[in-house]
């Protein structure tokens, strides 16, 4: 075997390594998440393993609505979809938004738009809608100046990628953020204590954790449902 074959096999290894893995990028404010992915998925009461080579990212996505000791999907806000299948949840007033997946296309949308059991979707789920088409989406008064690590799902130049804001910030600035980096559509992801738990996979292939010392949160183990970017 010669070594210019050797070097050409490294160099494909390597390749296809970097296309199956995460990107990452930052900004001031920002960091990007864009995952390696074919199709993005809902998986509930229990989160996938880090040994689930299919899996490029996962974290947190719809709120979890009490701490309960059994998992049950009416503790999921609003109805969602996990693997084609259609689960009710509770009604959430907080959620203005939803988010799907179908046929290899994503979707944000308003709550209003949002018809899963006849728009055969093969995930969805429902959150706060942050942007959509480019416009910030109204914003409710008294969660305007709350303050905290944020993260979103979100579209940006044609690439689905999940945001984090690099500190504590409000919400306004953190949407206003969003604009700055030109999103166009941006929904938000639970977090908090024991929420925001989340990883993924770097050009290695190594597991890499965002907030691992959430593990240790009293609140971890109520955790219900993530948003799951596989291979």
């Amino acid at each position: 075997m010669t070594k210019r074959f050797l070097l050409c096999l490294t160099i494909a290894a390597f390749s296809v390594c970097s296309l199956s893995a995460t990107e990452v990028k930052s900004t001031q404010n920002l960091t990007f998440y864009f995952p390696s992915f074919t199709s993005v998925d809902f998986a509930f009461a229990n989160m996938p393993a880090v040994d689930d080579k299919r899996v490029d990212f996962c974290c947190e996505a719809a709120f979890t609505g009490q701490l309960l000791e059994k998992f049950v999907h009416t503790n999921i806000a609003d109805d969602h979809v996990a693997s084609g299948t259609v689960y009710q949840g509770y009604k959430c007033r907080a959620n203005t938004g939803a988010f799907a997946w179908k046929d290899g296309k994503w979707f944000f949308m308003q709550k209003k738009d949002f018809h899963p059991k006849n728009a055969h979707y093969f995930m969805a789920f429902c959150q706060y809608l942050l942007m959509l088409d480019g416009k910030l989406q109204p914003m409710w008064e008294r969660m305007r100046k709350n303050r905290t690590r944020y993260r979103a799902l979100c579209e940006k130049e044609g690439r689905l990628c999940l945001v984090e804001s690099n500190k504590v910030v409000t919400l306004e600035f953190f949407m206003k953020s969003l604009v700055n980096a030109h999103v166009t559509h941006a929904i938000y992801l639970d977090m908090g204590a024991g929420w925001n738990y989340a990883w993924y996979r770097d050009t290695q292939g190594t597991v890499r954790e965002l907030f691992p010392e959430s593990k240790k949160a009293k609140d971890f183990k109520y955790r219900t449902n993530w948003v799951v970017f596989r291979k």
